[in-house]
């Protein structure tokens, strides 16, 4: 089974819009934000074990994960496709509770030595791995197989009634959804056990992978959906302790590895505020808890194009989404990586315009993305031969994959990536910049704010990789690269 690549995001328009006509229920209860300590001036960055700012570029693999194997259609020369003609060097890698754990307290190795086998795909391209916890419209058992996550055992909807719609995601709002959503988040008071089982489920994989050299780290749940709770009724209450105890127990079996946590999906997919709470990381040393929004504009989702109103629409949320997600990583103390972004096909009316003001939005807020998904066709970066569509030509974008120290302007235009960072204690080694071959042919040009003969540079043609070596005693440092 294969779901459409546009399952996986949810945005506030669409469910608040069918919610008063899902029988026998209401639109979700709204809040105001939880009050907000006074944010840091920037955020932390993601580092390498060099102490460098690692930028992710890289896809999400895969929506055809969601399937009851749960495993995604790539096979190990599409990794190496990925690497070579995007520059990823990362993945946001889909798994599923179902798949992990099929019957209580019983996890299956099988699934998760097959998962393994595919890392070390992306081990050998040098790729990181984001290991996403995947739900959509909670698990295939809540509603005729319409979505996927949860187990059956885990699914309880108290005879309430569903049926798919269309747009899929008005789904969200049909009573077993809903219901299911309450008991899984013991809104109920009737099954504590079920956040229990998901935390200890966590634990095991986080076990399981802890030592793998590919896996960078876990994004506990994605999109989390409130059921008949939402906003401060939801983000503040209940999951941020989930998040918290969840944290809590991977660290037990891993000290290192990342923790990614979303906001809600309804509301901050569109750029609106988030009332997620501040989490501590038990480990010892720096924290490494990071926030993973994603960036779906309703203006676009819901119309399929980024031309006229809907146009409009989608700018005035990537002002919102632009000043409030980062907003946001800065109130809690938190690098930022957009973990889901895109939505459109190649034959969309501004498909090629969107994707570059998304990316060059990106680039200005110097952080990382995953775009959705790897699945080829006509949603993909590659067709169904493994050619890079319109989209992926896009995606194919020159940038640093790893800063010696904290970035400060990251921008291309005119075939020229400018990348700025300041020093930082801690941080050595090489500013690290990928190239496409498209736009660089050969050796590139690169002039540097550096006094002269104090830095220096290196061209590996075959990695396409740009090495810079900042002159010390120097704070601040400003590239140029053309072709």
């Amino acid at each position: 089974m294969r779901i459409r690549s546009a399952l996986g995001r949810i945005t506030t328009a669409a469910v608040l819009a069918g919610a008063g006509t899902a029988a026998g229920t209401a639109a979700p209860a709204l809040a105001e934000p939880a009050a907000a300590p006074r944010a840091a001036a920037t955020a932390p960055t993601i580092t390498d074990d060099r102490g460098r700012t690692v930028i992710l570029h890289g896809l999400n693999t895969a929506s055809s994960a969601k399937g009851p194997s749960g495993l995604p259609w790539i096979k190990r020369e599409d990794v190496v496709r990925e690497a070579r003609d995007l520059g990823s060097n990362s993945v946001r890698y889909l798994i599923q509770w179902k798949n992990v754990e099929p019957r209580p307290g019983e996890y299956d190795e099988g699934y998760l030595d097959a998962v393994a086998a595919r890392l070390a795909w992306y081990r050998e391209q040098g790729m990181q791995v984001v290991l996403d916890m995947h739900q959509d419209v909670y698990g295939p058992a809540a509603c005729k197989d319409s979505g996927n996550g949860a187990p059956a055992w885990a699914t309880f909807t108290d005879g309430q009634p569903c049926e798919p719609q269309d747009p899929w995601i008005l789904t969200y709002v049909q009573p077993a959804i809903l219901r299911a959503y309450d008991n899984f988040w013991n809104h109920t008071g009737k099954h504590p056990e079920l956040m229990r089982h998901y935390t200890a489920m966590w634990k095991h994989v986080a076990q399981r992978f802890a030592k793998d050299p590919a896996v960078l780290g876990y994004d506990l749940m994605n999109e989390p959906f409130g059921g008949t709770r939402q906003f401060g009724f939801f983000e503040g209450p209940t999951l941020t302790p989930f998040y918290q105890r969840t944290l809590n127990a991977i660290r037990e079996v891993d000290r290192d590895n990342w923790v990614l946590v979303e906001p809600q999906a309804l509301g901050p997919n569109d750029g609106t505020e988030t009332s997620l709470g501040a989490l501590t990381d038990p480990r010892t040393g720096a924290s490494r808890v990071a926030f993973a929004p994603h960036f779906y504009p309703a203006g676009v989702d819901i119309g399929g194009s980024y031309t006229g109103a809907g146009k409009l629409l989608a700018q005035a949320q990537f002002a919102l989404w632009k000043r409030n997600m980062p907003a946001a990583a800065r109130r809690l103390g938190m690098p930022m990586w957009v973990g889901e972004v895109g939505g459109m096909t190649v034959q969309a009316p501004g498909v090629d315009e969107f994707t570059g003001d998304w990316l060059s939005m990106a680039d200005g807020l110097t952080t990382g993305w995953a775009y959705w998904s790897s699945d080829p066709g006509s949603a993909g970066p590659t067709d169904e031969k493994g050619e890079l569509t319109s989209i992926g030509r896009l995606l194919a974008r020159p940038y640093p994959r790893a800063v010696a120290g904290t970035p400060t302007k990251i921008s291309y235009a005119s075939k020229t990536l400018t990348v700025g960072w300041r020093d930082r204690a801690g941080a050595s080694g090489p500013t690290e910049i990928w190239l496409p071959a498209a736009d660089f042919p050969g050796a590139p040009k690169v002039v540097s704010t550096d006094p002269a003969g104090k830095w220096r540079s290196q061209w590996d043609a075959d990695r396409r990789v740009l090495s810079v070596w900042a002159a010390p005693g120097t704070p601040e440092h400003t590239v140029e690269v053309r072709p």
